[in-house]
């Protein structure tokens, strides 16, 4: 029996064969149930394994949702600190206290042309909320407080804008309703009907600032702007340029005018860009008039008119002066301004 069991593998199949070939049952049976009773202390031992494994699992994912709900609870608890202090902070921005501090020890200048928007007198008064200091060198523009700097760098990136449009170096989206199809820019303004007062600055041309624009019969079309009483030009070409402007001269008791008063009443036509030397501004086209006026008259009228087919560049701004603004008529249809587009380059 003890030479049986210590038979070796090889032997066993050699018997198991001939056992096979001379036609008896095979003792397999006999080796399986000894095997299946070998194999019963491991099943055990792998069964306590794998309850032991779900054990494991178990408290691993209890310690994940816990840690996972601690870390939820801390996010809303910062959350909600960081937004009562956004709500109900009381500090300064610390670039607005560095930019104080800067401010208090010394002042920031630079050359008002550097942010003068244009020629009018309400773009001269924006310059007014600084400090403006005449120098030999020219006016400068001073700044003492973040909010002035703020409205300084205001002025000079809306005036950087202009001079890249001028240049051709962006383009502005075309407003609502522009089709498709080219159309012709035009424009026509009518006079306006309040006082218009003159420049204290003692000087021979004064703009006209201030046109009706969308009223009346006035109105701008195809990409033409209106800016402070002037046109601007929305792409280079041919255009026709027109206005007309009434003096009116009252004289006390049919005397004559005050001797001091010019002998000639001027109109002239102006184009300005942001980009052009000498201050931008270009004369295009004057008409002078001398006031004949004879005893015992009691008022003089004048009527100048101008127009003339010019090659304007895109972001010309088109305007109107006069050599006495505070005689001209308060009639919209005895004064006005257009322009209208013949030729040229979209």
């Amino acid at each position: 029996m003890h030479d049986n069991e210590t038979m070796s593998d090889s032997d066993r199949d050699l018997e198991s064969n001939e056992n096979l070939l001379n036609g008896k049952k095979p003792n397999n049976l006999n080796l399986a149930r000894s095997s299946g009773e070998k194999c019963y202390p491991d099943i055990r031992i792998l069964q306590d394994e794998c309850a032991r494994l779900k054990k494991y699992l178990y408290g691993l994912f209890i310690v994940v949702a816990a840690g996972t709900l601690i870390l939820i609870i801390i996010m809303a608890v910062l959350f909600v600190k960081l937004s009562h202090d956004v709500a109900h902070h009381t500090h300064q921005p610390k670039v607005g206290e560095t930019i104080s501090k800067i401010l208090e020890r010394e002042e920031l200048c630079i050359p008002c042309d550097n942010v003068r928007l244009g020629p009018s007198v309400e773009e001269d008064r924006m310059l007014n909320e600084f400090t403006r200091k005449h120098e030999p060198e020219g006016e400068q523009c001073c700044v003492e407080t973040p909010k002035e700097l703020l409205a300084m760098l205001e002025l000079f990136v809306e005036k950087r804008i202009r001079e890249e449009v001028a240049e051709g170096s962006i383009n502005l989206p075309k407003t609502d309703g522009q089709s498709g199809m080219e159309q012709t820019p035009a424009a026509h303004l009518m006079g306006s009907v309040n006082r218009l007062d003159q420049s204290p600055v003692p000087a021979t041309q004064f703009p006209i600032s201030s046109w009706i624009h969308d009223a009346d019969l006035a109105f701008t079309t195809n990409e033409v702007r209106y800016r402070h009483g002037r046109l601007v030009v929305p792409s280079t070409g041919l255009y026709y340029v027109y206005s007309q402007v009434s003096f009116l001269e009252l004289f006390d008791d049919g005397n004559f005018r005050d001797q001091g008063s010019p002998n000639s009443l001027s109109h002239y036509i102006y184009r300005y860009n942001i980009i052009y030397p000498h201050g931008g501004e270009e004369k295009l086209i004057q008409n002078s008039i001398t006031k004949c006026i004879g005893q015992n008259k009691q008022f003089g009228e004048f009527t100048s008119y101008l127009g003339a087919l010019f090659h304007l560049r895109k972001s010309d701004e088109i305007y109107v002066k006069v050599s006495n603004i505070t005689l001209i008529v308060r009639e919209p249809k005895l004064n006005y301004f257009g322009l209208f587009k013949v030729s040229g380059s979209s």
